[in-house]
């Protein structure tokens, strides 16, 4: 018969099993066609991003603010997914075997044939890449679930540790953990080919913000990992 000690030793091994299977778990996807379809591929363009913003509103915003809030996410999404592609060889990475269009180029093609950032959310990618004149392009889709303000965030931030202090770290209830955080942002990122219209690769990525949690800082944080999954790994041809 198992002494006590056998059997903790069995579920602490087992938990840890568990743990180690589902940190493993990938949530990205590549086509088994991946070699062959990207074996010409020499320049890529990463699109407008997709932006949307749902929950609690920004205090007394108008429709147009929220318009304008998305749109100028979206730039700073796609100017930040842009910049980590580029600098996510540097990590100990095998370098990208393409070139990227730069983000300016990108939008100064769209918007000479009359398609703004929210037009371009709509289009087939295949299309825009044909536009662009590249082999592949990157679309993401990014969704922000707002549940405070920043300054109702700061005050349950604030609230928590001030009533640490004056019970001396025994609350007398407890917070849940997430309570003060400001939004969710959920991203998915597809590669997608040029002459098909294929998913070549996609993958996505979750984080939180609070009051304390720059917006700036998040998006690198999300943009990091899409890019440093990315394929296109390997010496040029």
């Amino acid at each position: 018969m198992k002494t006590l000690k056998q059997t903790s030793s069995f579920l602490l091994v087992a938990i840890i099993i568990m743990i180690s299977f589902t940190s493993c778990t990938k949530d990205y996807f590549i086509s088994p066609n991946f070699s062959s379809k990207t074996s010409d591929h020499s320049l890529v363009a990463v699109l407008p991003v997709e932006m949307i913003v749902e929950g609690q509103p920004l205090g007394q915003m108008e429709p147009d603010d929220l318009i304008a809030i998305e749109e100028a996410e979206s730039r700073a999404f796609q100017i930040s997914l842009f910049n980590e592609l580029l600098q996510s060889s540097q990590s100990g990475k095998k370098p990208l075997r393409v070139d990227f269009m730069s983000v300016d180029k990108t939008n100064e093609i769209l918007e000479a044939k009359e398609i703004g950032i929210r037009e371009s959310w709509e289009m087939s990618p295949e299309k825009l890449a044909k536009i662009l004149k590249v082999d592949a392009v990157v679309k993401a889709r990014v969704t922000k679930q707002r549940y405070l303000t920043d300054l109702a965030s700061y005050g349950i931030d604030m609230g928590r540790k001030l009533l640490g202090v004056f019970t001396k770290g025994k609350s007398i209830f407890a917070l849940p953990g997430d309570v003060d955080k400001t939004s969710d942002i959920r991203a998915i990122c597809n590669l997608v080919n040029a002459d098909d219209g294929v998913v070549l690769w996609s993958m996505s990525s979750q984080s939180e913000t609070d009051w304390n949690d720059p917006d700036a800082e998040v998006i690198d944080r999300v943009n990091y990992r899409l890019a440093k999954n990315f394929p296109y790994r390997g010496k040029r041809r």
